[in-house]
């Protein structure tokens, strides 16, 4: 696979996939390198919001205001969905966040086979929400890997890797951003180190953690454990599926908030301690965790003075923070 060495980009034929917001920037700076940049292919566009209007893949939006060829194959495991091998005739398939495995026609079809941006250290958290896990796991340290696709889920060979340290207040959402603003260029010296025989391949070892695509049951705020374990979901599980408990007031989605006390013996876990416009004291299992923001179904997020305004929970009321009911996909 790329036997000879490349060091000039604007004659390698490239395929870009990719889907989400997150993948819009990799894919600038691969044509403002110059790469020789065929297409991209995305995801189909899907019903967004309460009046599920299709609103076009950010990718795809990207590429049509750029003038760059896009298609949106529903299946790339059918000879039409695979019609753009034929026409875009690719040496190196790249791909960010496509959302989907990819088949062996596809694999191996360019020369160059298919470079993946993986946003974990892998063989850490494998599967389709790394940056997500990563925060609910408190890990101190994430980064990106630059490997070759195969037909395992990001079991592939890793051709470089960047470490990006997570601090104690790290979100899914800040975590996402840095490494939009780290990625792009780590991608583009990747591929060029690559092409020009300077990075080679190495196998992962056989076993590493998963990172399982988010279900709307993940939400749920384990009340039950330490504080600190609260505190990390919250800041993991938004913007979706959210971090959500049950109460008086019917679901509530907590959108941000610290730990109070570390400890705090013979509390009930979900039992509302205090409530006022400083903030929500709840009970864990472990120490105390105080919310800043939060959200009833149908609402929009507030801070804890303006929803207070409104309605109050019951005085010492125990919130349900019981298994939410599967999704279903």
């Amino acid at each position: 696979m790329g036997e000879i060495a490349v060091t000039d980009v604007s004659g390698v034929r490239t395929v870009f996939m990719g889907s989400p917001d997150f993948a819009v920037p990799f894919l600038s700076a691969l044509v403002d390198r110059g790469f020789d940049l065929r297409g991209v292919v995305t995801q189909p566009d899907r019903p967004r919001g309460r009046g599920q209007t299709l609103s076009p893949v950010p990718v795809r939006d990207w590429a049509s205001k750029k003038g760059i060829p896009a298609v949106t194959p529903s299946s790339l495991r059918v000879p039409d969905g695979r019609q753009f091998l034929r026409d875009w005739t690719p040496d190196l398939i790249v791909v960010v966040a496509y959302g989907k495995i990819l088949p062996e026609e596809v694999l191996e079809s360019p020369r160059w086979g298919c470079v993946n941006v993986h946003a974990s250290l892998l063989p850490a958290l494998r599967g389709a929400s790394p940056i997500v896990w990563a925060v609910r796991n408190r890990l101190t340290v994430s980064g990106l890997s630059l490997m070759l696709l195969d037909r395992g889920m990001d079991t592939g060979p890793v051709l470089d890797r960047l470490e990006i340290p997570l601090s104690p207040e790290e979100t899914s959402v800040s975590l996402a951003e840095r490494m939009m603003a780290l990625g792009p260029g780590f991608l583009v010296s990747g591929l060029e180190g690559y092409l020009a025989g300077l990075l080679h391949p190495v196998l992962q070892p056989a076993e590493g953690t998963l990172a399982p695509i988010l279900r709307k049951e993940d939400g749920r705020l384990p009340l039950e454990s330490a504080a600190e374990e609260v505190d990390a979901h919250v800041r993991a599980m938004n913007p979706w599926p959210g971090a959500i408990f049950g109460s008086s007031l019917g679901r509530i989605k907590v959108g941000s908030g610290r730990v109070l006390r570390k400890d705090l013996p013979e509390a009930v876990p979900g039992k509302i301690l205090f409530q006022g416009p400083e903030g929500i004291d709840v009970a864990c299992g472990s120490g105390v965790y105080r919310i800043f923001s939060l959200q009833r179904e149908g609402g929009r997020m507030l801070p804890v003075s303006e929803f207070l305004a409104g309605r109050r929970f019951g005085s010492g009321e125990v919130l349900d923070f019981s298994p939410l009911e599967p999704s279903g996909n």
